[in-house]
């Protein structure tokens, strides 16, 4: 039996220097603001006193508003619940028992009608009830590789393409939790993008190297093999370009399906899961998924590079 891997809490100290950091900018931040409605009131009460009065009121009203709302919103955020290491304990079955509480409140599972049942396996339940959130946050994952894919594809452009891709990593990391969760903890978002980085981070040059051999290279030959045609006779010289440009895309593409199918696993497990094969499953999926999105979007990112081709042609032949 392999050796499970528990969930990465090194991040703890990180989140306690965060909070302390947070607090002291927050007290800044509210000195500096009942300052400046102290000076606001005043001016207000140069005009008459009733209205200065009435002024310090509303704008005292507006600030603590604006210092309870979120405040609120993130103490009705659920704790975390720790995954027992045991399956035969005690803790697994109250484990179980709270999962069971929580996804009962799910809107996706709701929407769908999804019931539990006593005469059932819990455990097997819970596995059906995440495979029906696995589909919802596989439409999510699909359609954030999607826009990667034709993003990065066109623009060729590394610097910005780096920062549009770790942005949508973390935009939909924070999207795939909230199907899984709804109102994910602090300390949860920290330990599944802690989880999700070293387990992508696992090997990765190597790894990417022969997905590229063996997924990318054949999809992009299948797929061009009709769809060159549609570039201007004489072309040739824009071949090189389209198929840079959809590698680079394909495998930014591939990236950000690999999360998203690492994310999912790791939401979606009753134990505490092994990284090695959490991962290696994750990039069979992430395969999968990327042939899909291939086959759906070349087609509009070769129309592209044509009409730019013919533009230029029409250019050229003016002069």
């Amino acid at each position: 039996r392999p050796v499970m891997e528990k969930p990465v809490d090194t991040f703890q100290p990180i989140i306690k220097i965060l909070i302390r950091v947070g607090i002291g900018l927050l007290v800044l931040l509210l000195i500096i603001a009942f300052n400046n409605v102290i000076q606001i009131s005043t001016f207000m009460s140069g005009i008459h006193p009733l209205l200065g009065q009435i002024t310090l009121v509303v704008l005292l009203l507006v600030l603590l508003s604006l210092l309870l709302l979120p405040l609120l919103s993130f103490l009705s955020f659920r704790k975390a619940l720790p995954i027992p290491e045991d399956e035969n304990s005690p803790e697994f079955a109250n484990y179980l028992q709270e999962t069971k509480r929580r996804l009962q409140k799910n809107r996706y599972l709701r929407e769908k009608d999804y019931q539990f049942s006593d005469e059932s396996d819990l455990k097997d339940q819970i596995l059906k009830a995440y495979e029906i959130l696995g589909k919802q946050s596989r439409v999510l994952v699909k359609g954030k590789a999607t826009g990667v894919f034709l993003s990065t594809a066109i623009s060729q452009n590394g610097v910005l393409d780096s920062f549009f891709v770790l942005g949508t990593l973390t935009k939909m990391l924070w999207e795939v939790s909230r199907i899984y969760e709804e109102r994910p903890s602090l300390a949860r978002l920290v330990s599944l993008y802690g989880n999700v980085a070293a387990t992508v981070l696992m090997a990765r040059g190597i790894e990417d190297l022969d997905l590229l051999d063996e997924q990318v290279e054949p999809l992009i030959a299948s797929i061009l093999g009709g769809g060159m045609a549609t570039l201007v006779p004489g072309a040739v010289m824009a071949t090189n370009l389209v198929v840079n440009s959809i590698t680079e895309g394909s495998v930014n593409a591939l990236l950000t399906l690999r999360v998203g199918c690492i994310a999912q696993r790791y939401l979606s497990s009753v134990t505490i899961p092994e990284r090695k094969a959490l991962r290696r499953s994750a990039t069979i999926e992430a395969c999968g998924l990327l042939g899909e999105v291939m086959k759906d979007n070349t087609v509009l990112i070769l129309k592209a590079f044509a009409k730019g081709a013919r533009n230029a042609a029409k250019n050229t032949f003016k002069f």
